[in-house]
């Protein structure tokens, strides 16, 4: 096989990739999201929030920071929203914890911006919601300690979410694309947060390890990305530099995706149970969530590319 007839292959499908649109888009408004993150341990939230920033279908209104240091996480993602000239987009920190904060926060530190309000999380969420009742969609890609305590605090506002999508959970697949099932981290984190989410009776798509832990971020896609020569993807650069690892995981990008109507997986209704070491398993009762499984990678990471591209 020839050189240009490869390029050409690789050229296609790269085509395909970049046609690609949503399924379930009923309209030319953007969809109205509050992305709610870790940001700052695993690089996949970097990656996540510079998706959704960069996304004409969203109506990004704005992000709440979870778990451990969440004042520092504000700061980090106050500092990448700017790199994306959205300075529009409030940052607020979620009740603070004892975990630390990652290396990437060096990239951050000390970042000073309106963007950062001190008012309550939980209470600017609410807001939000009460102000576009059936509109809006919760993106979590953290733990789920934030909409635990919303869905606890004010219970009245459940019937007016439009959707919860999260990033958590392993259905039938591990870490890895292993075959056994695992703890996975933001389900793990707060057992309590999540049986609250999954049982709250909100609309809810999980987007478990069996979608996203095979989406491997490999070392040519990342080239492919640097040489875009953006503010972004310069960030980005820096970030996975100091995050530490070759090879990024997008598991929280395909959230995002999920959430704004793209489907790159299988969609299955189930009922999902969780135990208190946070794994989760299928019940026998009624479905209660869908779940994604068995994604497209190579076509969600050559999409992803082209998303930043068109920043």
């Amino acid at each position: 096989m020839d050189a240009t007839f490869t390029l050409g292959i690789a050229s296609a499908l790269l085509g395909m990739a970049m046609s690609y649109t949503p399924l379930h888009a009923e309209t030319d408004i953007p969809q109205k999201v509050i992305l709610d993150t870790d940001i700052g341990d695993d690089i996949d939230d970097a990656y996540a929030l510079a998706l959704l920033a960069t996304m004409p279908e969203a109506n990004l209104l704005g992000v709440t920071t979870v778990y451990g240091e969440t004042d520092k996480r504000a700061e980090l993602a106050a500092k990448l929203l700017k790199i994306l000239r959205r300075t529009d987009i409030p940052v607020y920190a979620g009740r603070t914890g004892l975990s630390h904060i990652g290396r990437q926060y060096e990239w951050a530190k000390g970042f000073k911006s309106s963007a950062i309000r001190r008012s309550d999380a939980i209470e600017f969420m609410k807001r939000e919601i009460e102000r576009a009742p059936g509109e809006v969609i919760l993106i979590g890609i953290g733990p789920l300690i934030n909409y635990g305590d919303l869905l606890t605090r004010f219970p009245e506002i459940r019937p007016l979410i439009k959707r919860i999508v999260i990033m958590g959970g392993s259905v039938y697949k591990g870490y890895d694309n292993q075959d056994a099932i695992a703890a996975e981290w933001n389900v793990r984190c707060d057992p309590a947060a999540a049986m609250s989410v999954i049982s709250s009776g909100v609309p809810l798509t999980i987007v478990p390890l069996d979608a996203t832990s095979m989406l491997k971020f490999d070392d040519e896609r990342q080239k492919r990305l640097c040489t875009l020569g953006l503010p972004i993807t310069d960030a980005l650069a820096a970030l996975t530099k100091l995050w530490g690892n070759p090879v990024p995981t997008l598991y929280d990008p395909m959230a995002v995706a999920t959430a704004l109507g793209y489907s790159f997986c299988e969609a299955k209704e189930i009922n999902l149970e969780v135990d208190e070491e946070g794994y989760t398993r299928v019940g026998c009762g009624e479905p209660n969530v869908t779940v994604l499984l068995n994604p497209n990678e190579d076509q969600f990471l050559d999409w992803f590319i082209q998303a930043i591209r068109s920043e």
